[in-house]
């Protein structure tokens, strides 16, 4: 009896919890909780996103799943940009890489710029509204499939150190700039 209880109560909060997602607000905004279902497309398979809006504007951590339900990715938003820790798993559900993403711009800003007509060299101000983008920023572990990690230091999206310009370094002939700064330094010290 108390299995019989305990399946009902469980149901009854999986209905009340389903009932609470996807809601919009008096605007039309997506609010809270929502899941959110993205088809196969163009040779890339499906998935699905669950995590939170505000003023519809992605906010938080959203959990990314394959088709199977396996976890593939976990990306933290602010204002509907990637801005935080963010974590890539492979399908096996080993850790891909993680790290650091930093909002460089806000998703729906607005800036006004002067243009001017070619023809007739009037000018207006024409206001852009801004995409959203994120750069990686600090200290990022990619993984391969055996758990071998490599890391790469990023500063506003810009590889600072990282392990794939130390493989270049110590296996490739030097590049022609590097040749002549030794061949300059030998040429001082003579």
């Amino acid at each position: 009896m108390k299995k019989i209880i305990l399946l009902i109560t469980i149901s009854c909060f999986a209905l009340y919890a389903q009932a609470q997602t996807n809601q919009r607000d008096a605007k039309k905004r997506k609010q809270g909780p929502w899941i959110e279902q993205v088809e196969p497309l163009r040779g890339e398979p499906g998935y699905s996103w669950e995590g939170t809006y505000k003023a519809d504007r992605k906010e938080g951590i959203w959990r990314k799943y394959n088709v199977t339900g396996d976890l593939i990715a976990e990306e933290t938003y602010h204002n509907g940009v990637l801005d935080g820790p963010c974590k890539y798993f492979y399908d096996n559900g080993k850790l891909s890489a993680a790290g650091n993403m930093l909002a460089m711009d806000i998703e729906g800003e607005i800036d006004t710029v002067l243009v001017i007509d070619p023809v007739t060299q009037e000018e207006s101000r024409v206001e852009v509204v801004r995409k959203g983008n994120s750069v990686r920023h600090g200290e990022w572990r990619l993984y391969d499939e055996d758990g071998v990690m490599i890391k790469e230091t990023y500063s506003r999206g810009e590889i600072v150190t990282g392990a794939s310009d130390n493989k270049r370094k110590a296996n490739a002939a030097p590049l022609p700039h590097e040749l002549q700064q030794a061949a300059d330094k030998k040429h001082k010290k003579n």
